[in-house]
């Protein structure tokens, strides 16, 4: 009779995994205390591995990895700031152009002033009762947001340091990218190392081409709707054109308030005719041609991912995380395609259709096998990573040497 016999371990073994376990719990611990820290980093870092693949480059073009980081960042904040000094005074002319003429419509905002302003409109009763509650929705709606905006803006105050954290540290992320990528390198096993490179080469990829096609599709956005608006000779329709540019990085949401702003411009401008007309043809625009047709096929396609694939993130992403789950929806499923794919590699192989009755062969690449190839494509990023795996493997090997020379 055979008898199984269970090893115990020995008590400088017990004692060292106690030890491990409660440093590890020690560590967790700790970083919850200060978890409010980990999502502005996280940013951080998230933003130098975007912007990486361009410094690789512009390395390779003898600059400086410090004077390419520093040209991004200053770029930026130059761009930012020249457009924000050239578009205030306008904008703020506008606005004062859409109070005038809400005044001239309705000089008496009461409720009787609202229904005897809709009745020189020539509107029936019922549609003028209508028209009142549908301004007087709008007016608390105006008065909700303000005070959402007050208590964000609070909360963005209380937490203004990190305004100027994440830039800073995203600076110096990306001037010592690979530097940190080799030490953290060093905590992987070697077996492993290949893996976690090419993870992070993917999202890097994946949120890159993200950005690249949300700004594309937001920059048509803005001339499609500044076009729209001067054809139907709506006030301000290039700076409603700018607003919904950077309103549209928000997925459907931007859309809706844009919808908003639309009408009530053109309203003032030209009365209930333009702002029916105005409102249909933006309905179309953005809620059935952007929203439904552009968006998915362009940031789908920037990250490999199915148009139905970039409709469903979207939904669960709102339902979610409401407003960032949307903005960051579409490349986490890409990155969980990628996933999927390493896992069951026969979903990324070519499929073969023959069309009845024809003797060709037409072959369909499927979205994930493009993204695929596109990203096994070598380039400066991919010289940059294979640079950092040979000198965390000269490391080890050094430190092996080191210990055989001590024992």
């Amino acid at each position: 009779m055979k008898t199984a016999r269970v090893p115990i371990p020995d008590w400088p073994t017990v004692k060292r995994s106690a030890a491990r376990l409660v440093g590890i719990l020690i560590l967790v611990y700790l970083c919850y205390l200060v978890r409010q820290i980990w999502l502005p980093l996280s940013l951080a870092f998230l933003l130098a591995m975007i912007l990486d693949p361009i410094v690789d480059r512009m390395e390779s073009r003898k600059w400086s990895r410090v004077w390419a980081s520093a040209f991004i960042f200053g770029s930026f904040l130059l761009i930012t700031g020249g457009l924000a000094v050239l578009v205030y005074p306008f904008a703020a002319e506008q606005v004062s152009t859409l109070q005038r003429g809400f005044e001239k419509y309705f000089p008496d905002p009461s409720h009787a002033g609202l229904f005897t302003s809709f009745r020189h409109m020539g509107l029936s009763p019922s549609l003028a009762h209508a028209g009142v509650a549908g301004v007087e929705d709008a007016k608390a709606s105006v008065q909700h947001s303000s005070s959402w905006l007050t208590d964000f803006g609070m909360s963005l105050a209380s937490n203004a340091i990190w305004i100027v954290i994440v830039p800073i540290v995203a600076f110096y992320a990306l001037r010592d990218f690979h530097l940190i990528l080799a030490k953290a390198l060093l905590l992987v096993p070697a077996r492993r190392r290949d893996l976690v490179q090419t993870a992070v080469g993917e999202i890097t990829g994946i949120f890159g081409k993200y950005l690249r096609g949300l700004l594309i599709v937001s920059l048509l956005n803005g001339v499609a709707t500044a076009v729209l608006l001067s054809v139907l000779r709506v006030p301000g329709a290039l700076l409603l054109g700018i607003v919904a540019g950077l309103l549209y990085s928000m997925p459907y949401i931007g859309a809706l308030l844009t919808l908003v702003i639309t009408a009530a411009v053109a309203f003032v401008g030209g009365g209930p005719n333009m702002m029916l007309l105005a409102v249909g043809l933006s309905v179309i625009l953005h809620q059935i041609i952007f929203d439904q047709i552009v968006s998915p096929r362009i940031l789908g396609g920037q990250v490999g991912l199915h148009p139905i694939l970039s409709i469903i993130a979207l939904l669960v992403g709102n339902l979610l995380l409401g407003i960032i789950g949307m903005i960051l929806a579409v490349p986490i499923a890409a990155c969980i395609q990628i996933a999927v794919l390493a896992m069951i590699p026969k979903l990324s192989q070519e499929i073969k259709i023959a069309p009845p009755g024809d003797g060709s062969t037409d072959t369909v690449s499927s979205l994930e096998q493009e993204t695929k190839e596109e990203h096994q494509k070598a380039g400066t990023t991919d010289e940059m990573h294979t640079a950092v795996n040979m000198a965390v493997t000269a490391i080890e090997e050094a430190s092996t040497k080191e210990q055989k020379t001590d024992l």
